[in-house]
């Protein structure tokens, strides 16, 4: 655990009992904080002992010295949450859990890694080489263990953080040895008041490395599209932008894992190789270093395969350029497909159709999906993940019957899950749960294996 022992004597009220909430309030214990939890949408099942349940209205607001929110609670946009009115009227920081993290004094070097896109894989994929190369890496922020609940790994060791533009749009004291913004497109704009406000929180990592435009400290790495050559246009001296023809001819001779299936992760990949530039880190082989990189959960996940029809889960790709990544990645997709729309409806996914046989449509925004699809693909709508899923496999089993070539049905929804699902996580759990159905069915046949 992180210690932010600078908040010892202090009074802090915390917003969200989600993990990164409670872990706050752990290390605000330990460190000898009095601290005020709430969360309006849930009773947690742990609470610290000494902490205090207790509603915003009850909060000793004069004594206050901070509140901890938890990222996904509006702090401005689209309304903000009662809680940070009052502390902003009273000119009571708010901060998240990383900007504690920012203050407690680790002694590893601290990496972060943000963009719409691809930063958990990036995270998990720069751990994993790191550890690889006989170090110790731990990741952590907005994937896997909450930053305070984090063991500091010491001077030899790299902390990898995922940062959500919700976290760098509160984390005003971020400072990180290198950092990474892997692409920025369309996404939370509700939130962020805009493009303008969204890229602007994003950009804030940039600062965390450089201080400003003229520090020549070539720390920051830059992805491709046209609003990260923007950004790399205002740090001239000091970010490095991804070149992924060098990254190609760097894995030329590389076998890589499924995990890294996809050309889009050749910008990942090739982050993971500047970040370890920037840290002296030198790795003999990316053959070795790669190797045994099993990806993550949710994100492009094999679940299975019966017959010649594979399972993949990317419930993680909740926007159009993630969904059109995965629908660029496999031949003879049942896609399904579905959910809270964002701004842009289905946005870069339209342009992705090539290899979509059918596609199976859940979820609130069903009607938008359908008039977009129709007159492109065949479409199904089904009310729930399990219906979806049941439907795409018997689709794919007959229309895949004599086929040799392999099939996939995708789940890469292209949407938000909060209409069905509590997460993200959640929603992929659920279509887990339908494909070990059907292939626990099918192994009594012995067409399945996993």
């Amino acid at each position: 655990m992180i210690i932010p022992h600078h908040m010892t004597g202090k009074t802090v009220a915390i917003l969200g009992c989600g993990r990164s909430g409670i872990s706050a309030c752990d290390a605000l214990l330990m460190a000898g904080a009095a601290c005020y939890i709430h969360d309006d949408q849930m009773v947690p099942d742990h609470v610290p002992a000494n902490a205090i349940i207790s509603t915003p209205d009850q909060w000793p607001w004069d004594n206050l010295d901070a509140l901890v929110m938890s990222p996904g609670i509006p702090t401005l946009y689209p309304a903000p949450h009662p809680a940070a009115k009052q502390a902003r009227a009273r000119h009571i920081p708010i901060i998240s859990d990383i900007e504690l993290f920012m203050h407690s004094n680790v002694a590893a070097r601290v990496i972060g890694i943000t963009g719409t896109n691809g930063k958990s894989t990036t995270t998990a994929l720069i751990t994993h080489i790191i550890n690889q190369c006989g170090m110790t890496a731990i990741a952590g922020g907005n994937i896997g263990t909450p930053v305070m609940a984090l063991d500091d790994p010491g001077a030899d060791g790299v902390i990898v953080l995922e940062l959500s533009s919700y976290q760098l749009d509160i984390t005003p004291s971020l400072r990180l040895d290198a950092a990474a913004i892997l692409n920025i497109t369309p996404d939370h704009l509700d939130r962020h008041g805009g493009w303008d406000g969204y890229r602007a929180a994003k950009e804030q990592i940039a600062l965390a490395v450089t201080g400003d435009a003229t520090t020549k400290h070539a720390g920051l790495i830059i992805g491709c599209d046209d609003a990260c050559r923007d950004i790399a246009a205002k740090y001239p001296h000091n970010s490095i932008m991804i070149d992924l023809e060098t990254v190609s001819a760097k894995l030329a001779n590389t076998d890589l894992p499924a995990a890294l299936t996809g050309d889009h992760n050749l910008m990942n990949i090739g982050a993971a190789m500047l970040i370890c530039d920037q840290l002296n880190i030198t790795v003999p082989s990316w053959d070795m270093a790669l190797a045994g990189f099993t990806g993550l959960a949710h994100r492009m996940e094999w679940l299975g395969q019966c017959g010649n029809i594979q399972f993949i889960n990317d419930s993680k790709a909740t926007n159009g350029v993630a969904a059109a990544k995965a629908l660029m990645s496999y031949r003879d997709i049942y896609w399904i497909v579905g959910g809270q729309l964002k701004q842009d409806g289905l946005g870069e996914t339209m342009n992705a159709l090539d290899h979509v046989r059918h596609a199976f449509v859940i979820g609130a925004d069903t009607a938008d999906c359908v008039n977009m699809l129709t007159p492109h693909v065949p479409v199904d709508i089904c009310h729930t993940i399990e219906q979806a899923t049941q439907t795409a496999f018997a689709t794919a089993h007959n229309d895949q019957a004599d086929q040799a070539d392999q099939a996939t049905i995708l789940l890469s929804p292209a949407a938000a899950s909060f209409d069905q699902f509590k997460s993200f996580e959640h929603r992929g759990d659920a279509f887990r749960d339908a494909v070990n159905h059907i292939l626990l069915h099918a192994s009594t046949k012995e067409h399945a294996h996993v």
